[in-house]
């Protein structure tokens, strides 16, 4: 009975820090520990958004760098694909028509020469 009643008190006395309450300076300092771990909180979480949104810039503007020198070589192919036919056969037809100027003048001289 002793044991018990030594065991009751004892349990008694660590139940007695549960009934108390907290003051108005423990709630202002509990709320300013929360208040700094959540500005903390809020700046890392700020900072690793800051970063991702900065590397996912990076890439694209990789990406879009690359389309554009793609683009850019298409548009060359092209012109030399279309250029480069035309440009012979400018020079081809201006030599064929030196050619005709030429047959022309003999023409005529021996034509000259027939009279």
């Amino acid at each position: 009975m002793k044991h018990i009643l030594a065991l009751l008190i004892l349990l008694c006395v660590f139940a007695l820090p549960v009934y108390s309450e907290l003051s108005d300076a423990d709630l202002d300092k509990i709320r300013l520990i929360v208040k700094e771990e959540v500005k903390t909180e809020i700046t890392a979480s700020e900072k690793r958004v800051k970063e991702y949104v900065d590397v996912r810039f990076e890439s694209v503007e990789k990406r879009l760098t690359l389309l554009s020198n793609i683009v850019i070589a298409l548009v060359a192919l092209i012109i030399v694909a279309v250029g480069l036919p035309q440009a012979l056969m400018a020079w081809r037809n201006r030599e064929t028509q030196q050619q005709i100027d030429s047959l022309k003048k003999e023409i005529e001289i021996l034509k000259q020469q027939k009279v």
